[in-house]
This record gives C-alpha cells, sequence and structure tokens, in this order.
C-alpha cells in the first residue's frame, strides 16, 4: 500500500497472532472498562478500540474489520445483551469505515488521533441513531452534543496511544 511513503505491513504470519491478540485485548480492555464509573450514562472512554486501531495501523484494513468482528461477536456471545449488540453494531458499521477510509486515503496527511476522533464521532452518532429507533424516544437525540465532546477527547486520546504503540510494535518486530 503506497500513500507518499510505503507503510510496511505485518507477515500473513504475523496477522494470524495479531488479530486474535488484539480482539481478545480489545475484549478484555472493554469489560476492564465497564467497570469504572463516568460522569453520565452511555459514555465509555472506548480504550478498547486502540485495538482495531493498532491492527489497522500494523496489519491493514482486513485485520481491522476482522479484529472488529470478533471483539463484537464475542462480547455478545459473553454479555448475551442484545440490547447493546444493537447499539454496538449500529455505532461500528459508521464508525470502522470512517476510520478505514480515513486511515487509507488520507493517513499520510491525518494523524491517528484525528481519526480515532473522526471514528468516535462517527460511533456515537451510530449509537445514538440506534437507540432512538430501538426506544422510539427522539429526544433521546438531543445527548448527543454531550457524547460528541466526550468523543472528541477520548477519541484523540485513544488515537494517541495506539500511535504510540504501533509505533513501539514496529521497534520491538523490526517492522520499517
Amino acid at each position: 500500500m503506497i500513500m507518499g511513503t510505503e507503510r510496511k505491513r505485518l507477515s500473513s504470519t504475523g496477522r494470524l497472532f495479531l488479530i486474535p491478540l488484539c480482539s481478545a485485548l480489545a475484549i478484555v480492555t472493554g469489560v476492564a472498562e465497564s467497570w469504572f464509573p463516568l460522569p453520565f450514562p452511555g459514555m465509555r472512554l472506548g480504550i478498547a478500540n486502540v485495538f482495531h486501531l493498532l491492527a489497522l495501523i500494523l496489519s491493514g484494513p482486513g485485520s481491522a474489520v476482522a479484529v472488529t468482528a470478533l471483539r463484537l461477536s464475542l462480547s455478545f456471545f459473553l454479555s448475551g445483551n442484545v440490547f447493546s449488540l444493537a447499539c454496538s453494531t449500529a455505532g461500528l458499521m459508521l464508525s470502522l469505515p470512517v476510520s478505514v477510509i480515513l486511515y487509507v486515503r488520507y493517513g499520510a496527511s491525518l494523524s491517528i488521533p484525528a481519526i480515532s476522533a473522526a471514528s468516535a464521532f462517527a460511533f456515537n452518532i451510530g449509537q445514538v441513531a440506534a437507540v432512538v429507533v430501538l426506544t422510539g424516544e427522539p429526544t433521546i437525540a438531543a445527548y448527543l452534543p454531550l457524547l460528541l465532546a466526550a468523543a472528541a477527547v477520548t477519541g484523540f486520546a485513544v488515537g494517541k496511544l495506539a500511535e504510540t504503540l504501533a509505533r513501539r510494535l514496529r521497534q520491538a518486530l523490526f517492522i520499517r
């Protein structure tokens, strides 16, 4: 893949390890994150998203999609919460394409934190839309500006963490 400069990717063997590892870490991080109280309902830090971004950076869009799909399906299997599955699916159906498209098309000029923040915005829009449809309460959409403000901060921080981890893993694995 060429975008200004050629980006080196993991080998196919490396992807065999990266996808399940990132998926498992995303699930564990997501569960641990749910234990922390946050200022308002529905808000999450989104730290588990570090791992789909990491897969995207180190291995490309296919790996990011695989990590996201595994995380979503295994999280549902563990929780059995259909409402949460619907909301997460709606959010991910918007946020994953946003992060992939921005990274593939504009990754040479956009930072990972900016891509992550845009992805967090898209997730919140999809999630709120799902809640409005499922509950039949359009007034819930009034909550969106608060979630988007939080997404700007948390999305940027998650992107910064993913960027740092990717750089260090590239160094450790000798991927240039």
